[in-house]
């Protein structure tokens, strides 16, 4: 499953269509935690780079990855929880549902890809 979304698009767009590829997958039971990724991952990239990106959504082997493309090299960080902030939160969150996470370049044009794994 692929989606590209525009600055100023709502996750909800992409809640959707993950949800509609997990039903196809029949991997509704993933639905809570896969929902919760696509996410937080949407809106690092929207809140982040200012533009939009690409979601892409697959399923492989003994995994559902989730992936979102970017224009900014700018890689993610996962901040200590500041309890006077109500964001800042989203990659831990991520690292916590997700049996991996990472970064990789995007080969043949800049930006990079912010990816995680839920085990199937």
């Amino acid at each position: 499953m692929r989606l590209r979304f525009e600055r100023g698009a709502a996750a909800g767009s992409a809640r959707g269509a993950v949800r509609d590829a997990l039903d196809r997958w029949k991997l509704a039971h993933l639905a809570d935690d896969a929902l919760l990724v696509t996410t937080e991952l949407v809106q690092n990239a929207l809140r982040h780079t200012g533009a939009g990106g690409v979601l892409v959504v697959r399923r492989t082997a003994g995994a559902l990855r989730i992936e979102v493309a970017d224009g900014s090299r700018e890689q993610p960080r996962v901040k200590a929880p500041d309890p006077t902030r109500v964001g800042g939160r989203g990659l831990s969150i991520v690292a916590a549902v997700a049996r991996a996470w990472g970064t990789l370049a995007q080969t043949g044009q800049a930006g990079k890809i912010v990816w995680a794994e839920l085990a199937v």
